[in-house]
């Protein structure tokens, strides 16, 4: 008799576990296994995955980021998200979850990208978003208001450029310490700009700040007001030089842009 009851009671069991309960409420977004079909379930095996249930009311956009900008995000940054789907259409969301280990493309060839998964939690949904879309998303990691701000173009880095502080700093060192410093100073590589000043440029360092696509920061400097030399990378990097003899252009809008003569340089 008591055979019997423990026969029964295993044969129950087998029974309530073929009645699969979900973990949550949710949609049914996919469905690998239909009517009638077999299955494998066993406690030594990983097992059929029958379905896959999603929250849409819970979304997350995951996005690979560059190993040298993961170093500036933090949990709770906010983002806007754009799906392809969407056309142009913005979700602001908030970065949730920073991966900490490593995705990484290419090895060991000059492809190599390392990545970083980012997590971003979506705060305003539509009803047509579904798992899986492809998303791209930026990051505000920093925000300023009311600065002073120039085209990236126009900030070139240079060495052999002393500056009224390392000058008043090297007042009161002594004749070795003074060598050794200014030598260090020299080879320190400073960003400067250019600006128009009677139809010369004049190279001013400045201190920048925070920069997106296009604007860089300047704290300190030059002041509103100033007009700025910009033009192609190699002309303000390497051919413009504190002296140079320029021509302002005049282009559409009202704009100006200024030019080295390297004819006349002085």
């Amino acid at each position: 008799m008591l055979q019997s009851k423990a026969q029964l009671r295993e044969v129950q069991e087998t029974l309530y576990k073929t009645t699969i309960y979900s973990p949550m409420d949710g949609i049914v977004t996919q469905l690998n296994v239909e009517l009638a079909e077999r299955v494998l379930g066993s406690g030594f095996s990983q097992g059929t995955n029958i379905i896959t249930v999603a929250d849409l009311s819970n979304i997350e956009a995951v996005v690979d980021v560059d190993e040298n900008d993961v170093v500036l995000i933090s949990v709770g940054d906010t983002a806007n998200v754009t799906v392809d789907a969407f056309g142009d259409k913005v979700f602001h969301g908030v970065v949730t979850e920073i991966g900490n280990s490593a995705i990484s493309s290419g090895f060991g060839t000059q492809e190599q990208v390392v990545n970083f998964s980012v997590k971003i939690k979506l705060l305003e949904l539509d009803p047509n978003l579904r798992p899986g879309m492809s998303c791209n998303s930026d990051i505000e990691t920093e925000t300023v208001f009311d600065v002073l701000s120039i085209p990236i173009q126009s900030v070139t880095a240079r060495t052999n450029v002393p500056s009224e502080e390392d000058s008043l700093k090297s007042k009161d060192k002594k004749p070795e310490e003074k060598n050794g410093q200014e030598m260090k100073n020299k080879n320190k590589p400073k960003e400067v700009v250019f600006l128009v000043n009677n139809g010369k440029a004049k190279m001013v360092v400045v201190e920048t700040g925070i920069s997106d696509d296009n604007y860089l920061e300047i704290k300190k400097g030059i002041e509103e007001g100033n007009e700025i030399i910009s033009g192609s990378y190699r002309a303000i990097s390497r051919e413009l030089e504190d002296g140079s003899i320029i021509r302002v252009e005049q282009k559409q809008g009202g704009q100006s842009e200024g030019t080295a003569d390297n004819g006349d340089n002085e």
